[in-house]
C-alpha cells in the first residue's frame, strides 16, 4: 500500500538592498526555492508562505519630509489628510511591490513612499500584501520589487532600501508507485540448534513470511549466522515474522533452535 502524502517545510530569509547602483528594474523579491534531484514532488519548487516583510528606509538625497500639522481640535479626516499630503506631496522616492505568476502579465501590487525621515525609518510590508498574517506565493509566481522615479530621480548615493523577512516553504512529497509482487516461492526447513542460512540475498524480494510450525522457539537473523536467544525469535506453534515494503531487507536470512527437531515454513514474494 502506498505511504500516505507526506509535507516537508524549511525556513528561509528574504535579504535585498537597494543603492544608487541598483537601478530602476525589477528586483525579485522571493521565489520559492527550486527542488534538489533527490526530492519526490508534485512540482520543481516549493510554495511559500511570508511570515514577515520590512522595510527600512534611509533617504537622504531629497528634503527632509516635514511633520503632518495637527492639533487637537482637527477631526479625523483632516488628520488622514495632513499625513497622506507629508507622504505623497512631499519630495520622495517610490518603491513598487509587483506579483507576476507564469501564466498571467506583471502586476502592480502597492508603492510606498520613500521620504527623507532622519535618521530612517521602517516599514511594515506585509499589510500592504494581506491582511491576514501570511502571503502565500504559489510555486509558478515571483515577487518583484522596484523603485520608481516619480520626480525626483532614482535613489542616489547614500540612498539605501533594505527589505528584509521570513519565509516558510513546504512541499508536498508524493508516495512511491508500489512495485506489485509477480511472483512467490514458499519453503519448508527442518531447524536444527545449529545456525543455518535459509535463504540468500535476493535483490528483487518484496516480502518474506516465514513462521515457526515447530514446538521449539526459534530465533531469526539479518545474515548468514544466527544465534540461539538472539534477534528475531519465533514462538513455538504460530510464531511469525515478515519483511515487506515497510521494513525492507534483501540480505540473507538464517535460523536456529533451541533444539532438535523444529520446522519453519515461509514464503518469499517477488
Amino acid at each position: 500500500m502506498p505511504s500516505p502524502l507526506q509535507s516537508f517545510s524549511r525556513s528561509v530569509n528574504i535579504a535585498k538592498k537597494f543603492d544608487h547602483s541598483t537601478g530602476q528594474g525589477l528586483t525579485i523579491l522571493y521565489q520559492p526555492a527550486l527542488l534538489n534531484q533527490w526530492d519526490r514532488a508534485t512540482t520543481k519548487r516549493y510554495y511559500g508562505f511570508i511570515t514577515d516583510l520590512r522595510a527600512k528606509i534611509d533617504i537622504k538625497s531629497v528634503a527632509e519630509a516635514g511633520i503632518p500639522e495637527v492639533d487637537v481640535t482637527s477631526t479625523r479626516a483632516e488628520r488622514l489628510t495632513a499625513v497622506r499630503d507629508v507622504e505623497w506631496n512631499s519630495p520622495r522616492k517610490q518603491l513598487d511591490i509587483l506579483l507576476k505568476k507564469s501564466d498571467s502579465p506583471l502586476i502592480h501590487i502597492c508603492a510606498i513612499s520613500l521620504l527623507n525621515r532622519y535618521p530612517y525609518y521602517q516599514v511594515p510590508l506585509l499589510s500592504f500584501l494581506t491582511d491576514n498574517g501570511v502571503f502565500s506565493i504559489g510555486n509558478d509566481t515571483i515577487l518583484y520589487a522596484k523603485v520608481t522615479d516619480v520626480g525626483y530621480g532614482g535613489l542616489f548615493n547614500p540612498d539605501e532600501i533594505t527589505i528584509y523577512g521570513a519565509v516558510k516553504e513546504e512541499v508536498t512529497v508524493l508516495p512511491d508507485q508500489p512495485r506489485e509482487i509477480s511472483f512467490a516461492q514458499s519453503y519448508e526447513w527442518a531447524i536444527s540448534d545449529t545456525s543455518q542460512m535459509i535463504l540468500p540475498p535476493n535483490p528483487h524480494r518484496l516480502q518474506l513470511t516465514l513462521v515457526n510450525q515447530g514446538s521449539n522457539p526459534i530465533w531469526l537473523n539479518y545474515g548468514a549466522l544466527a544465534e540461539a536467544g538472539r534477534g528475531i525469535a519465533l514462538m513455538p506453534s504460530g510464531g511469525s515474522y515478515e519483511i515487506n515494503q515497510t521494513n525492507p531487507y534483501q540480505g540473507a536470512v538464517a535460523a536456529i533452535s533451541e533444539g532438535i527437531g523444529s520446522s519453519l515454513s515461509g514464503l518469499e514474494a517477488v
